[in-house]
């Protein structure tokens, strides 16, 4: 998957650069909070889940094909919800923390469309598309144990399959790039992760807790907008 997302960035950047009369590079960087769904064993019902905040980014390639419409494509990474903690208030289990080897964030690769229109001659986008990602896995160590039980790491999915939209505002400079402000959600299509854990009262492991992750999250964003077209006037000035 890392191979893919360097390919399909390194095409799409060749592609940017025999086509810069029309095409425009965005580059956009904000936070997120990244989503979890916890049941344990006992009874099957559901426990909350501590989302902290955490970076995402991403570097588009935007290709028109009208007035109002755009293609994108889109390489960049958010916030792995495997990094959520699990707390419950009625067991001694707490606050659970996974281990500093799973990733803080998850590469993906995006392609969809945007929509431009105005509102009193602001510029606005919606942006709909679909993403793909990959899980974590930690190889041969998806396995963790302690003095209170073991944990475990699965991969339900290599690649997982989400949709996201995005809602945005731009704002033009005078050399006829544009400042970038928006929000994202994102919902998995597919599960990510399982993450099996021991549920302990007094002491006593009596049943296992499983996060489930399926890539959604949501987040704001600002960036900064290239149209690739300005290098070609300026060259013939």
């Amino acid at each position: 998957m890392k191979n893919l997302l360097l390919f399909s960035l390194f095409l799409l950047m060749s592609t940017a650069l025999r086509a810069q009369e029309s095409v425009a590079i965005e580059i956009t960087a904000g936070a997120a909070s990244a989503f979890s769904k916890a049941t344990n064993s006992v009874d099957g019902g559901n426990m909350p889940t501590q989302s902290r905040m955490a970076p995402n980014a991403g570097l588009s390639v935007l290709f028109p094909i009208s007035r109002d419409w755009q293609l994108y494509s889109e390489v960049g990474f958010y916030p792995n919800a495997l990094r959520n903690g699990i707390n419950t208030s009625n067991t001694d289990f707490g606050v659970f923390y996974p281990p500093a080897q799973i990733p803080r964030v998850i590469p993906s690769f995006s392609l969809g469309a945007r929509y431009n229109f105005k509102i009193k001659n602001q510029q606005f986008f919606v942006q709909p598309g679909l993403v793909l990602s990959t899980s974590s896995s930690l190889g041969a160590e998806n396995e963790f144990n302690s003095p209170s039980g073991s944990s475990l790491l699965e991969q339900s999915n290599k690649v997982a399959l989400a949709f996201r939209v995005d809602v945005g505002t731009k704002f033009m400079t005078k050399k006829d790039n544009y400042i970038v402000v928006g929000l994202r959600y994102q919902q998995g299509l597919t599960d990510m992760n399982r993450y099996t854990n021991p549920l302990i009262s007094d002491q006593t492991q009596i049943g296992t807790v499983t996060q489930v992750t399926r890539g959604s999250y949501f987040g704001a964003f600002v960036g900064y907008g290239i149209n690739t077209g300005n290098w070609k006037r300026s060259s013939t000035k």
